[in-house]
Parts: structure tokens; sequence; C-alpha cells
């Protein structure tokens, strides 16, 4: 029954998490493209959900979401982008790295176990906004480094920074939304974790 539940987590978070992404390039890319044009665009959006789906997930769930995260991102550079299977890869390393690598730093100085979620660990809750927020900035930063050094010789100078606003804004359109509905959010999230 667990190994079942587990594998159900993993499929549900990784449909979810591309379809994420074929709403971003097939709703908010192209948006974005009519109101600002620009050859960054390829690689980096103002508004990049995935991004904070990625860590939301990573937060609530630790390293149970990376196989997801993963998964999801590589068929979407695979089957949205039509990547090649090494920028496919790099990429969705990448963004792997830049989500679990921040919540496994908050863990650490939380004194928690490091592939746990935050938010799953129990008097840890005296930050969870700020600790969350910290883990955006980090993922951000992270991601952006990665991304914009690999992308460097096709894009122009501001690739960075739209990497960094675009993660940072999608994170927290993602957070709004979950402030929201965060009861029916995280009790569901909660139960598949801990099932």
């Amino acid at each position: 029954m667990q190994l079942y539940q587990s594998i159900q987590t993993q499929l549900i978070l990784t449909l979810v998490l591309f379809v994420a992404f074929v709403f971003q390039f097939n709703v908010i890319t192209p948006l974005e493209n009519e109101l600002f044009p620009s050859t960054d665009l390829h690689y980096a959006s103002l508004l990049f959900i995935p991004h904070g789906l990625k860590v939301l997930a990573t937060y609530l769930m630790g390293i149970v979401a990376v196989p997801a995260v993963f998964i999801a991102q590589l068929l979407a550079g695979l089957l949205i982008f039509n990547s090649p299977i090494t920028d496919s890869l790099v990429g969705a390393t990448f963004g792997t790295i830049a989500v679990i690598l921040p919540v496994a730093m908050i863990n650490f100085l939380l004194k928690n176990k490091w592939y746990e979620g935050v938010v799953t660990q129990g008097s840890a809750s005296i930050g969870t906004f700020r600790a969350f927020i910290i883990t955006v900035i980090l993922s951000t930063f992270i991601n952006s480094i990665l991304h914009s050094a690999y992308y460097h010789i096709e894009a122009t100078i501001m690739l960075p920074f739209r990497y960094l606003m675009g993660d940072m804004f999608g994170a927290i359109l993602v957070f709004g939304t979950v402030m929201v509905f965060r009861r029916s959010i995280l009790k569901f999230i909660m139960g598949r974790v801990h099932g």
C-alpha cells in the first residue's frame, strides 16, 4: 500500500508540474512575448509559475518531490521545447538542484533532517513564511546562476535578471494562491506524504 501511494504521489506531482510547464509555455510565454518581446524569452520568463510550484513541492515534501521535479522538467524540455536530450538533462538537473539545495540548507539551519520538507518539522513552524521566502530567494539565485552560466553564449546580459524576476514572481504567485486555498492543499499534500 505504501509503495502504491508513493508512486501515485509521484505521478500526480509530475503531472501537476508538467501541466504547469504546458500552461507556462502555451499561455504565459506567448502573452509575455506580445507585451515584453525579448530574445531571452526562450530561456527565461518574467513570471515563471513552474519554479514556484517546484519550490513549494520541495518545501513541503523534501526529497520525496525530487523525482517528480526532475521528470517533469525533463519532459518539458523534450516535449514542449523540443530541446536536445543534453540540454533537457542539464535543465532538469539545474532546476532540481535549485529547489532541493535551499530546502536542505534551511533544514540544516533549523537542525532538522536535511531530506524532509521544512513544514513537516513539528515545532519549526516559527517562521514558515520567512523560511519559505528564504527558500525562494536562495532557489532563484541558484537557478539563475546555473542556467545563465549554461546559456550565456546565446543570451543577452539581462538573462540572469529575467531568471531572478520570473522565478521570484512565479513563487510569489504560487504562494499567494496557496495561502488562499492553504487548508485543503496542505491537507491533501500531508495526507500523501504521511499516508
